[in-house]
């Protein structure tokens, strides 16, 4: 069962991916925040597909399922540890610096970077790692609902 929803979490984030890629070739009015979102957008979408393609992959090895989600937790906590790295120092580096929805992400990322790590000392199981995994999902959601949100003009 934890193999197919990690299936459907792979297709929803190149779905996602893909979808906000047709928003960004075809909207007129572009702006350097939406640039930002975009980032954001294609690097939670590219956590939650490797993500989950790795545990795809090491499900055709013959080693125990435990080991799977270990070396899968592992690599979620190093990917994960970078991704939020670079979104913190684009917000520092950045004069408009982070917004106040990839702040509360940000810091629950920690929590699940955190709740990974608990997986590693536990012994691994699946439904950890797969709510983090919904997590990346949930982030990128956001990121393209912020996207595609109607754009409000104001008139002079």
């Amino acid at each position: 069962m934890e193999l197919e929803i990690l299936m459907v979490v792979a297709e929803i984030s190149v779905a996602l991916a893909g979808f906000s890629a047709i928003v960004a070739n075809f909207s007129s009015n572009w702006t350097e925040a939406d640039s930002r979102q975009l980032s954001t957008l294609l690097t939670q979408s590219g956590i939650a597909l490797f993500a989950a393609m790795v545990p795809l992959v090491m499900s055709q090895s013959d080693e125990d399922i435990g080991n799977t989600w270990m070396v899968s937790s592992f690599c979620y906590i190093f990917c994960a540890s970078i991704a939020v790295a670079v979104e913190i120092y684009r917000g520092w580096s950045q004069s408009g610096g982070s917004s106040r929805i990839d702040q509360i992400f940000g810091a629950s990322f920690f929590i699940a970077i955190m709740a990974q790590a608990y997986n590693l000392y536990i012994g691994a199981q699946g439904w950890i790692y797969l709510l983090a995994l919904l997590l990346n999902i949930a982030y990128a959601f956001v990121s393209f609902t912020m996207i595609i949100r109607p754009r409000v003009i104001a008139k002079e």
